[in-house]
């Protein structure tokens, strides 16, 4: 019998943060039962092993030949990708023969089906988000999409989602499925025996102790809040100051509005071992989404609970399941997504620093994910 576990992705796993964390907390498992498991992806390099915090995983990447080509036509380019990766994983998983075949988003989908019929392996649906229904998606990708899950919906064997919203809607729409949650939640990684990183935040942005510091995580890109940080921020009414840490496209607007007001800050991207001392050293942590598609209407982002296992109270958007889980839990404030909500909360926060319980945040850790993780592998390879 086949002791083989096959992750697949149209991804670059050695990038995706969440597929590593999986494979690394299957690891154990795996070796445990004698299983040997393997993460497949795509990228424009050679194919290689990664190795990741100490513990070998098993990643291979298929090297783009042909789509590069057609990248600035971008619905061929997506076509001839899948195609891509589609071959490379088929030969790769019909020599493996797996019991279990994991695939990560929508398009890795058809191939894992495609194994699944030639293998008899369990298919796995982790849907990292509401994949037909996500912001700035064109109508045909999203029909794309949901003509895809459609196909395979009757053969999938276990559907992951990131947020009950997100799976209630899958139910409703596509039909009853055996489903689990796990939650984007961040990899503790106990540096209790190593020097814990000092940023000095308050001394390197010349910020007194007396005054507040809200603390901005993650890609700075359209769509997270940006900008109506930005405006708050550079208001005469407003004395806190906020700190944006990460990159991406307003990476310059940042800097510059930064030049401009005395209370906006920009701090590189750091490694996710450091992101918990940083958020430390300040006050309150911002996670704000424009909520312009149901995947964002739903989303439970990292970020989130980052902020919660730093000890660090959150200002976030009041939709569904933001809110259900800051109230829940007891870690923040949440209000409305706009300018003035925005201002009136940063000025709350700041001038009362109410004491938040962070009541039973042990069921949101990923040691709690993992375990939700395992079960229902052991119930697939068992049943």
């Amino acid at each position: 019998m086949s002791n083989f576990i096959i992750h697949i992705t149209n991804t670059n796993i050695n990038n995706d943060g969440r597929i590593l964390k999986e494979m690394k907390s299957l690891k154990t498992f795996c070796q445990m039962n004698n299983f040997e498991i393997y993460g497949v992806g795509i990228e424009e390099s050679v194919i290689k092993e990664y190795r990741n915090s100490n513990i070998d995983l098993n990643i291979y990447t298929c090297k783009r030949k042909f789509s590069r080509i057609f990248s600035k036509l971008k619905s061929l380019y997506h076509a001839i990708t899948f195609f891509e990766l589609f071959i490379y994983t088929l030969k790769y998983a019909l020599k493996k023969k797996p019991r279990i075949i994991h695939c990560h988003d929508t398009l890795a989908l058809p191939i894992g089906l495609v194994v699944k019929f030639f293998t008899g392996a369990k298919l796995i649906y982790d849907a990292h988000e509401l994949e037909s229904n996500k912001n700035l998606q064109s109508n045909i990708n999203s029909s794309v999409i949901k003509f895809i899950e459609l196909i395979c919906w009757r053969y999938i064997d276990l559907l992951i989602s990131v947020s009950p919203s997100i799976c209630e809607w899958y139910e409703e729409n596509l039909g009853k499925k055996r489903n689990v949650i796990i939650l984007n939640s961040p990899e503790l990684i106990d540096n209790s025996n190593q020097d814990s990183r000092k940023f000095e935040i308050r001394k390197k942005y010349k910020i007194a102790n007396d005054e507040t510091i809200f603390v901005y995580l993650g890609i700075l890109s359209p769509g997270r809040g940006i900008e109506k940080y930005l405006k708050v921020f550079s208001r005469d009414d407003i004395d806190s100051h906020v700190l944006f840490v990460g990159w991406g496209q307003y990476e310059e607007l940042i800097k510059s509005k930064a030049l401009e007001s005395q209370n906006i800050h920009f701090h590189e991207s750091v490694d996710h071992i450091d992101v918990v001392n940083l958020v430390k050293e300040c006050d309150y942590g911002l996670c704000m989404i424009d909520a312009e598609s149901l995947s964002d209407y739903f989303c439970l982002p990292n970020k989130l609970f980052e902020y919660c296992f730093a000890n660090t109270p959150v200002l976030a958007s009041d939709i569904p399941e933001i809110s259900r889980v800051v109230k829940k839990h007891d870690f923040g404030m949440v209000c409305s997504n706009n300018i003035e909500y925005i201002a009136k909360s940063v000025n709350e926060m700041s001038s009362i620093k109410k004491e938040y319980s962070f009541r039973n945040i042990e069921e949101l850790s990923w040691q709690d994910q993992e375990k939700k993780l395992i079960q229902n592998y052991n119930f697939l390879l068992n049943n």
